[in-house]
């Protein structure tokens, strides 16, 4: 069965000679606006979203951005395409979080190779996570508590499953904004509002992610009225 790839761009002569060099190894639904393709992204499930960076209406960056807070986000491995393979579109592609950058001079068999391997990795981490009465399923990015799916920003689902992982050990700060946003330059703000939020969905878990004393992180505990 050939695996489901989303390819967003505004020129529509890319779109489709890159669905021609994909179309013997995936499905391939393409997109020439941004925003469409956020409307109809809930409809579908993708093994792979590969992105064009420089669009008018709304750049390759920011889509990304929107992708990875969508609550149907699945965490497949998100690729950017560009003609632009400057130094700083590459620093930027990748600190964002993307898993490869493809230049379109790529030979065609490289492009699917590469595409391959990433959608290969991301298949084979299939895992489920379980605490209490919640349960992450790893395959398709999906939380229940007493069998009622919790939809989550792929921001919280990550915050969630550092802190499963790690429990009952508690995650700094520093651990969270490596795992998270790969990034130095996240306020403490941001991570309070995000785990809030994160317990307010879960509201009816057995646990909750709570703040240690002193700046020494945060740890899943079970809650005391239980």
């Amino acid at each position: 069965m050939k695996s489901e790839v989303a390819y967003i761009d505004d020129n529509k002569l890319n779109l489709e000679c890159i669905e021609a060099v994909l179309a013997s190894e995936f499905n391939v639904s393409t997109f020439q606006k941004p925003a469409l393709f956020l409307k109809k992204y809930s409809e579908l499930t993708y093994a792979a979203i590969i992105i064009d960076i420089h669009m008018p209406t709304m750049d390759g960056f920011a889509l990304y951005e929107k992708l990875i807070e969508h609550p149907h986000y699945n965490g497949c491995p998100i690729l950017f395409i560009s003609s632009d393979d400057s130094e700083a579109t590459r620093i930027r592609s990748f600190e964002l979080g993307a898993v490869d950058f493809i230049e379109r001079q790529i030979r065609p068999e490289e492009m699917v190779a590469r595409i391959k391997s990433k959608i290969l990795f991301f298949l084979k981490q299939r895992s489920t996570m379980e605490l209490g009465n919640l349960r992450v399923n790893l395959t398709i990015f999906r939380t229940k508590v007493k069998d009622v799916e919790i939809p989550l920003t792929f921001i919280e689902l990550k915050i969630l499953c550092l802190s499963l992982k790690n429990f009952p050990i508690p995650v700094t700060k520093e651990q969270i904004i490596e795992h998270v946003w790969k990034s130095e330059h996240v306020l403490d703000a941001t991570i309070y509002t995000h785990i809030s939020n994160l317990n307010s969905k879960l509201k009816n878990w057995d646990y909750d992610i709570q703040a240690k004393e002193r700046g020494k992180g945060f740890q899943v505990m079970k809650k005391e009225n239980l």
